[in-house]
């Protein structure tokens, strides 16, 4: 597992989910910045490439290529090549060795960049400052963006700041919110069609934010938490809750047949 600190010397911790080893700091961090989260372009197993966001207006999107060879706990703590994201124009990109260029990019075209996925070539990214999503073609330097809140299915609203970001084996893209009266769960398909698939009413959600996204590996089960809960924990409001969903028919949520209307 792969884990970001979010503050402005923060750095990427790799952890192994077994208990076996203790965190290790990776490289992918460099010297330090608000970083949130990180993805895989795992296609070629014997070429892993990572991506980095980082939270800041001023952030550089970072890709990191190690030294050719199987993937392992090592990877991440061994010699590599650091490039960074700069967008051309509207719809093509590049990478580059120098991050002012990437930093100066990214205060233009995509501040403060949160969640990140990866699937089938695309890299996914969301900013939410401008609320828009941006999907990278990795192959042809090409890419396209389209904003998070526009109008969903079923109803609900998600009119705040896109946060993690998950793309499953399914159509299906999951987002997060940070903020506004009803924080929750949202997804967008490959027809680029939006739904909500659950949020919180009540004043003691207002301004909180959804987290912690996850699916169990046959994607019957989807788990969010809420940051801080409306709860109180020593009789400060500062604990938050996780909640587990199931559909009623037993089916994945990456499923085809996926008909969200709440």
């Amino acid at each position: 597992w792969l884990s970001c600190e979010e503050y402005a010397q923060g750095q990427c911790w790799q952890v192994d989910p077994e208990g076996r080893r203790n965190p290790e700091m990776t490289v992918l961090g460099g010297e330090g910045g608000n970083y949130e989260a990180v993805a895989c372009d795992d296609r070629n197993p014997l070429q892993p490439i990572f991506y980095v966001t980082e939270d800041n207006e001023f952030g550089a999107l970072r890709k990191f290529i190690p030294v050719k060879g199987p993937a392992g706990w090592d990877t991440l703590n061994g010699p590599g090549t650091t490039e960074y994201l700069v967008f051309l124009d509207d719809k093509t990109f590049t990478w580059s060795l120098c991050d002012d260029v990437a930093r100066t990019s990214q205060s233009i075209y995509f501040p403060n960049v949160e969640g990140i996925d990866f699937k089938d070539g695309i890299l996914y990214f969301v900013s939410k400052r401008r609320l828009m999503l941006y999907a990278l073609d990795l192959d042809n330097n090409t890419y396209t963006m389209a904003p998070t809140n526009e109008a969903l299915l079923g109803g609900g609203e998600f009119k705040n700041s896109p946060d993690q970001l998950i793309r499953n084996e399914g159509d299906y893209l999951y987002f997060t919110e940070d903020g506004g009266k009803t924080p929750g769960v949202y997804a967008v398909d490959s027809s680029g069609q939006r739904f909500a698939i659950f949020e919180a009413y009540g004043k003691q959600y207002f301004g909180d934010e959804t987290t912690g996204l996850a699916f169990s590996p046959d994607g019957t089960k989807m788990y969010a938490c809420f940051q801080d809960c409306g709860c109180e924990v020593s009789g400060e409001g500062d604990c938050g809750c996780m909640l587990e969903f199931e559909r009623l028919d037993g089916r994945s949520f990456d499923g085809e047949t996926l008909n969200l209307r709440f």
